[in-house]
């Protein structure tokens, strides 16, 4: 997918994984700063074998954006499919994992292209559902989300931890 002349979508492929690991850094480093009890510091070549064992798989959905040719942004997508059961009918969506888009190119329409990417592909596929989750305190990717036409589905809470 082409946006501009100089900004284009690609799949992820076996090869991209180093690329991957260091484009989450983006994320990871949000992560980090904000739950350190969550998150833990990770190194670029347990990253790489993470995302490379991802590009194995068929569930795996991953892009990556360029513009003028450098790597700033990436989304992982992933394929879920439950069958029905007493409590939840049978249902297949698509969840997007993870988005990171280079601090120094963000309000320039990557994360949203990558987004739409990802929405189109899930729609091609035959896949109607799309679901986002984000930490409460990502602010910037709630907003996105919601200027995108997501709406919140469910709220997790957990019990704050003395000291």
């Amino acid at each position: 997918m082409t946006l501009a002349m100089s900004m284009r979508i690609r799949p992820a492929v076996v090869g991209d994984e180093t690329l991957l690991a260091d484009l989450n850094r983006f994320v990871q480093d949000l992560h980090l700063a904000h739950r350190p009890d969550h998150f833990r510091p990770t190194g670029s070549e347990e990253l790489a074998r993470w995302y490379r064992s991802l590009l194995e798989r068929p569930t795996t959905r991953l892009w990556i954006a360029e513009e003028d040719g450098l790597p700033v942004g990436y989304l992982l997508a992933l394929v879920h499919e439950v069958p029905e059961n007493p409590f939840v009918r049978a249902r297949r969506w698509c969840e997007i994992d993870q988005l990171a888009v280079d601090p120094n190119r963000r309000r320039r329409g990557i994360g949203r292209a990558l987004l739409l990417n990802a929405v189109s592909t899930a729609k091609a596929e035959g896949i109607s559902r799309v679901e986002a989750a984000s930490w409460s305190f990502n602010d910037g990717a709630h907003a996105m989300f919601g200027r995108l036409g997501f709406v919140p589905k469910i709220t997790r809470f957990e019990l704050k931890s003395e000291g």
